[in-house]
């Protein structure tokens, strides 16, 4: 039993690891695509949309396959190896625009498997009691990925050059993806597999009132979420006039504000909050409006960086809240079709508003616009979590009075 759970441990790091490596992937996009194309806003705009638009498609796509699969470790693997020939890929096509649009793609559909195969790990590996903790720390990968990129990244670009981000973080990725297949394999030979638990999935997915309001209140925070990620480092180099070193830096603050709210989020929820997450994550909406309210009037680096790092802290708070709210509502035979549901509507918003709508409008209205746009997203996700949260209420009080 001992060797059992020290395996199931040591899959959780393979996946933080790799979940880790798939986000330098990511990353790299934002910050070295623009100085490999000569392009402005808003047709820059437009390959950010398709890269998040299929990578949102491929995610749900993703869930509904992963229900009926029970070997995770396997396809988180190939989802490395795929990630890391096609960034690599990145620099042999950005010269033909249509092939490099191809490639990013191809990219976001092979990123969809993995967090779909995460998932699928730790609901079957995890107790509802201890679920928010375990999402919590495994969130943490992105954000520690995405700042170790926005650290690291402008200072190999300014040594070497713009493709050297993605072949740095592509080899990682390939050869990472080689490691899990071999110990997958070697999870598979050594007869571990009982430590999964087999769940049949169900073709019909039954989507209740609670999922829809999970969905646009996802729909709105990840409007936010990806704005900052594919804008973030441009507009604040341009709003402070500060080098894009600087403003990557910011933006690696805001990740570290991320890392600490995943990391806190899950234990409080799980320890306060289990019964009426979205009361959390209603309360962390109203943080996040503030924040960006400051920022829109703010013109001091270190108040940028303080709203920072609360933003980081609230955003990815609210993330690791929807993705175990989507689990607890969801039915037990489609749970990652149902956390990979949300997170579809989270990426179509974040294709449409996210990447074209705010490139059009911080090109017309400024790079302020942004801030206001946010804070207004923030409220409309607050009022959705709002009702969620007074569906738990009645939920409680109905359990409570029948327990009497």
């Amino acid at each position: 039993m001992g060797i059992g759970v020290n395996f199931v441990f040591f899959q959780y790091l393979l996946f933080f690891c790799g979940y880790m490596l798939l986000y330098l992937s990511r990353q790299s996009i934002p910050i070295a695509l623009p100085l490999l194309i000569d392009t402005d806003h808003v047709k820059l705009s437009y390959f950010f949309a398709c890269f998040s638009f299929f990578y949102g498609v491929s995610k749900f796509v993703n869930g509904i396959i992963m229900d009926s699969k029970n070997n995770p470790l396997f396809m988180f693997g190939l989802c490395n190896i795929a990630t890391g020939l096609l960034t690599i890929g990145i620099t042999l096509s950005y010269n033909n625009l249509t092939l490099l649009l191809l490639t990013l793609i191809l990219l976001a559909w092979t990123q969809g498997l993995g967090w779909p195969a995460i998932t699928k790990f730790m609901v079957t590996n995890s107790s509802i009691s201890s679920i928010a903790s375990s999402w919590g720390v495994m969130s943490a990968s992105q954000q520690l990925g995405s700042c170790i990129t926005l650290i690291v990244l402008p200072s190999i670009i300014k040594i070497y050059n713009a493709k050297s981000a993605f072949l740095y973080s592509g080899f990682l990725c390939l050869l990472f993806g080689i490691y899990i297949i071999l110990k997958a394999y070697y999870k598979e030979s050594a007869n571990f597999t009982t430590y999964y638990k087999v769940q049949k999935s169900q073709i019909g997915i039954k989507v209740t009132s609670s999922i829809w309001f999970l969905c646009c209140a996802t729909f709105c925070a990840y409007i936010i979420k990806m704005g900052i990620f594919f804008w973030f480092p441009i507009i604040l180099k341009n709003k402070l006039q500060i080098s894009l070193v600087q403003s990557s830096l910011i933006t690696g603050v805001y990740d570290l504000g991320g890392v600490l709210g995943t990391l806190i989020t899950g234990r409080i929820s799980d320890m306060y909050f289990f019964q009426n997450r979205s009361l959390l994550a209603s309360l962390y909406m109203l943080g996040i409006a503030l924040t960006f309210i400051a920022m829109n009037f703010g013109q001091n680096i270190i108040l940028m960086n303080l709203c920072a790092i609360l933003s980081g802290f609230f955003i990815f708070g609210v993330q690791v809240l929807t993705g175990v709210i989507a689990v607890e509502i969801a039915p037990q035979n489609n749970v990652c079709a149902i956390v990979s549901l949300t997170g579809l509507f989270g990426y179509i918003a974040s294709s449409i508003f996210s990447c074209v709508l705010l490139g059009v409008l911080v090109k017309h209205c400024g790079n302020s616009i942004m801030f206001s746009f946010f804070s207004i997203c923030s409220v409309v996700a607050l009022v959705c979590f709002s009702i969620l949260s007074s569906k738990d209420l009645k939920k409680l009080s109905k359990r409570l009075s029948g327990n009497k």
